[in-house]
């Protein structure tokens, strides 16, 4: 007994100094299935790596890449607290069409007054502007700006709890503000959204076109910032896929649904050896 619990000891001290040099997948490794299927949803099809949702589990991608498919047509990517509708998903490209959920069945006006932020480690902007849509604004029409041409352009109102409440919007380009009202209008809040450059010229001309911008989204780039892993992975495991611990926040390399060999597994199948071994001490 004493022996045994003296080598029970020593692998364990083995082990925890290996464990401090190499973190263990926190996956469950026994059942890293169904990473060669694919994500599919409406008009978006075939959709694969880094993106899960769907038969693609959350072992099988980076989690700022999972996908949900809402009324077996409704593709939605979560960001920061927000649900944005994939209107367009180009993978040979690595671009998608983002359109902010909150914004696309109501237009301008909504309840989730916080700003259209993305993570830029892994999406970057495509050519776009910014517009600023400000809400319950209590002074316009006391303004004697309440007859500005572009205000009236930029004007909407708000229905809140049975109040009709007014607002407007402003474009912001890279070079400056295209044209901004004083604060003398007493706006409660404010929120920021990308639009197409394409189309900031014409919300000027037309403000009511607001609602169908809105509702068209921006183009973002992705990419993957484990990807050098990933190359490693299937460099040395051709033909098996890149996978991603969750709570360690590292990467995977999975092959036939299990950790591929190497020093991943190893330590692994080390833990488990010296968990049994501890328990029949």
């Amino acid at each position: 007994m004493h022996t045994l619990t003296t080598t029970s000891s020593f692998l364990l001290t083995l082990f925890l100094s290996l464990h401090l040099t190499t973190s263990l997948p926190s996956n469950d490794t026994g059942n890293l299935s169904n990473c060669n299927q694919n994500f599919s949803c409406g008009i978006l099809t075939n959709v694969t790596y880094p993106f899960t949702g769907g038969l693609r589990p959350s072992h099988c991608g980076p989690p700022e890449f999972g996908l949900t498919c809402e009324d077996e047509s409704v593709t939605i990517l979560k960001a920061n607290s927000l649900s944005y509708r994939v209107n367009i998903l180009d993978q040979t490209s690595q671009t998608l069409r983002l359109s902010r959920s909150d914004l696309y069945d109501d237009g301008k006006c909504t309840r989730q007054f916080t700003n259209t932020t993305l993570d830029d480690r892994i999406f970057s902007l495509g050519s776009s502007n910014e517009l600023f849509l400000f809400y319950g604004c209590k002074k316009i029409n006391d303004s004697g700006m309440g007859s500005d041409p572009l205000l009236k352009i930029s004007r909407f109102s708000c229905e809140n709890d049975g109040v009709t409440e007014e607002g407007f919007f402003s474009i912001v380009y890279p070079y400056g503000t295209e044209y901004s009202f004083p604060n003398t209008f007493e706006c409660q809040t404010n929120i920021r959204v990308p639009i197409p450059e394409t189309r900031a010229q014409q919300l000027l001309e037309n403000g009511s076109l607001v609602g169908e911008v809105l509702k068209e989204g921006f183009d973002v780039s992705y990419g993957n910032p484990y990807s050098a892993n990933c190359t490693e992975c299937y460099k040395k495991h051709p033909g098996e896929y890149c996978g991603f611990d969750t709570q360690l926040g590292k990467p995977i390399c999975i092959c036939h649904d299990q950790l591929c060999p190497g020093k991943q597994k190893s330590l692994v199948f080390m833990s488990l050896f010296v968990q049994r071994l501890l328990g029949y001490a």
